[in-house]
């Protein structure tokens, strides 16, 4: 006996999560493609250009998201910035962006695939906090909360609370308050 037909309409079809991976050289072309339709313009691949040799680059941190074709359709980067804690303290900490996926393959789990991604680095390489500055209904997903509330304060004081934020990670402690500076490239 053959099974009942299921007469409900299928709406979406399951989309098979990306391979996540650590940005090869023959990356880089297809990187500044992606964020220049993810962003419609060149400030984003001109920061990721731009930290590419530096000190702030951090090794493994510039991520990709490969579809089941091979297609690089996400990426992310993770940068070294700087947290001020008094008048000459400085401590290095990690900043998040720029992120992009493909307008085409947005909404299907990419961005969030490299979300985890970032943060599950940071974790295993021991850093106490990740700053983003972004929009206030994504990060929060992933636990990211304003920060100024955790006693850090953003490179730029007209920054407006809800969307400078930060995520606190198992090496995090309470003396981590000062003002974060991004790496240079950004221009913040």
């Amino acid at each position: 006996m053959a099974p009942p037909t299921d007469p409900t309409p299928r709406t979406h079809q399951a989309i098979a999560r990306p391979i996540i991976r650590s940005e090869q050289p023959g990356d880089v072309p297809a990187i500044r493609a992606l964020h220049e339709a993810a962003f419609g313009g060149t400030v984003e691949p001109g920061i990721v250009d731009a930290l590419r040799g530096t000190p702030d680059w951090i090794e493994g941190g510039s991520l990709v998201a490969i579809d089941p074709d091979g297609m690089l359709v996400g990426h992310v980067l993770l940068s070294r910035g700087i947290l001020t804690t008094g008048d000459t303290t400085t401590r290095p900490i990690w900043m998040l962006g720029p992120i992009g996926v493909l307008p085409d393959r947005q909404r299907r789990g990419t961005g969030a695939a490299l979300m985890h991604a970032a943060i599950d680095l940071a974790t295993e390489r021991a850093e106490p906090v990740i700053c983003l500055v972004g929009h206030a209904d994504y990060y929060p997903r992933f636990g990211f909360q304003p920060a100024r509330a955790m006693g850090i304060e953003p490179p730029d004081p007209g920054w407006s609370n809800e969307h400078w934020m930060a995520l606190r990670l198992p090496a995090w402690t309470p003396d981590l308050r000062g003002t974060a500076r991004y790496a240079p490239a950004f221009g913040v």
